[in-house]
């Protein structure tokens, strides 16, 4: 019979899997997998918060099933070959849909868990048949119940069970490029007075005379950067012309990022999304929003198609000049600089400085946990 054989192969691959996602899980180096890059679909998918049940990661629990099907597979049983394909079918297909339904990023190896326990299912089926009758009294009888009732107390749990974080929180400490400082206009200091932003000629969300200021690192292209964005509308419907958010393009591309971490795949077009930004910014102030919009949409736009709709908005001819202007290098040299002092921590982006010296470094779960943050950060309710 080849089927044992063939369920030893497929779980020990599942198996590895497992043991590397959960490695990296606990060591928390979600952003630095094997061909995936920082905010890519991978660091998504194993930042979310289903990829933990109860506060245990969800590629361990898989590898303690894997890890039991391979010793199966030397006394295999019908009720056990039954209770796996029921638990590993149920549970490819929940998470499968989490991914594109729920938190629509797609990590490859996460997928090919989900592949490996699907095919291994199939072959439990198919198994069946060359397996002796158990005996009906044997307690094994009820293992197929026991797959099921597993598989609801996953997916009840991961909904109504306690959230896990989805991004850190910490102390840093940025130095001055004096970018902002030298411009006229409002320059807004954080970091203890070490380094300074100008609230008027960078590009920003908000009244640039707003009580409270912040300032986000982030990339058109991040999945994570996007999910921010759409955060902090939130935060600004909530509390209207109480924030002013100062918009700092870090592409995440080595091509004009060197600080970008070589193990790490690049995100394409990330440095010409970053230049039209901020040459739309230098043509037209009044109708950058709407270029910010226009580049965070989905699918990333390629730089020909995004520059044509950015030359739309604000006029070719001034987008072209734009381009040409040596301050899009300064504010852009000026991101990238305070983004290799802020990657010693984590690598996740975006990045959200806040108060006077704190970073908030990927996106929240929620917007309503964003904005609880910010509330208590800034006593808004009081």
């Amino acid at each position: 019979m080849k089927s044992p054989w063939i369920l030893r192969v497929l779980a020990l691959a599942g198996l590895t899997i497992c043991g590397y996602l959960g490695a990296l899980k606990f060591t928390g180096q979600t952003t630095s997998i094997v061909g995936c890059g920082a905010g890519s679909g991978c660091s998504n998918v194993l930042g979310s918060e289903w990829s933990q049940f109860l506060g245990v990661p969800v590629s361990v629990l898989a590898g303690v099933v894997y890890l039991a099907l391979l010793i199966t597979t030397w006394r295999p049983s019908r009720p056990l070959y039954g209770a796996f394909a029921i638990c590993l079918t149920g549970a490819a297909l929940w998470f499968i849909g989490l991914l594109y339904f729920t938190i629509k990023a797609v990590c490859p190896w996460c997928l090919a868990m989900h592949t490996i326990g699907i095919l291994s299912s199939i072959v439990l089926v198919l198994s069946l048949t060359q397996l002796p009758t158990t005996n009906p009294r044997t307690p094994l009888r009820f293992a197929p119940l026991g797959a099921i009732t597993a598989l609801l107390v996953l997916a009840l749990g991961q909904l109504l069970g306690p959230k896990p974080d989805t991004h850190a929180r910490t102390t840093e400490v940025v130095r001055d490029a004096d970018q902002g400082k030298r411009a006229e206009g409002r320059v807004v200091s954080f970091f203890k007075g070490r380094k300074h932003y100008n609230a008027v000629t960078m590009p920003h969300l908000g009244p640039s005379g707003a009580k409270h200021v912040m300032v986000k690192y982030f990339d058109y292209t991040c999945s994570s950067c996007r999910e921010m964005h759409e955060h902090l509308h939130f935060v600004t419907e909530s509390h209207p012309d109480t924030f002013c958010i100062i918009l700092l393009p870090v592409p995440l591309n080595r091509a004009c990022n060197p600080f970008f971490p070589a193990d790490l795949t690049n995100h394409d077009h990330a440095c010409e999304l970053a230049r039209l930004s901020l040459a739309a910014w230098r043509a037209n102030p009044d109708r950058w929003p709407e270029v910010h919009e226009q580049l965070f949409s989905r699918p990333v736009l390629p730089p020909e198609v995004a520059e044509a709709a950015v030359g739309q908005i604000v006029g070719y001819d001034e987008l072209a000049g734009a381009l040409e202007d040596p301050w899009i290098n300064q504010i852009l040299q000026t991101g990238i600089n305070d983004f290799k002092q802020m990657i010693f921590r984590t690598r996740a982006m975006p990045k959200l400085v806040v108060g006077d010296d704190e970073v908030l470094h990927g996106a929240p779960r929620s917007r309503e946990v964003l904005l609880g943050n910010l509330e208590q950060l800034y006593r808004l309710s009081e």
